[in-house]
């Protein structure tokens, strides 16, 4: 199976708003429809679709600016957010694949870009393990303001 990220454009909305994590999952990762619709009227967050074999499989947000606040605060820096994998699809390696491929994508459209930095809530350790292997590291930071509670502060340097 081919993993690959893409820009989540039209051509792939219906099919991403169809996607949904495991119901438990959900308070992690937020809900699609909200977060979609929020990176297509934000010109700084990019929406990303992650491909399995060509089909949307997954989804997250990639954030600079502003509006990413103290997690990202240089230009330098970008938030990862909203990161999911359909229900259907866990299990399969797809989120290892999609984080091992992340560096490159970010590389090719955020140019300056030296540093990923996302949140992970506390009571979630798989997406913490699964975060691990791809190469982020806790930055020691606790996140207090997170909806389902603190979350940890993990940073890939590229």
């Amino acid at each position: 199976m081919e993993v690959r990220l893409a820009p989540a454009g039209p051509e792939l909305r219906e099919r991403l708003l169809a996607l949904a994590p495991r119901p438990e999952q959900e308070r992690f990762s937020g809900r699609l429809v909200e977060t979609l619709p929020a990176a297509e009227a934000d010109p700084e967050r990019e929406p990303v679709a992650i491909l399995a074999d060509g089909e949307p499989v997954g989804f997250f947000v990639l954030h600079r600016g502003p509006a990413a606040g103290d997690l990202a605060p240089e230009r330098r820096d970008v938030l990862l957010r909203a990161f999911l994998v359909d229900a259907a699809a866990q299990g399969r390696g797809i989120a290892s694949r999609a984080l091992a491929a992340l560096p490159e994508f970010v590389a090719q459209r955020l140019p300056g870009v030296h540093r990923i930095v996302l949140s992970v809530n506390v009571k979630n350790p798989v997406a913490i393990r699964t975060y691990q292997r791809a190469g982020f590291v806790d930055s020691g930071r606790l996140y207090p303001g997170g909806s389902a509670g603190p979350q940890h502060v993990f940073e890939l340097w590229l």
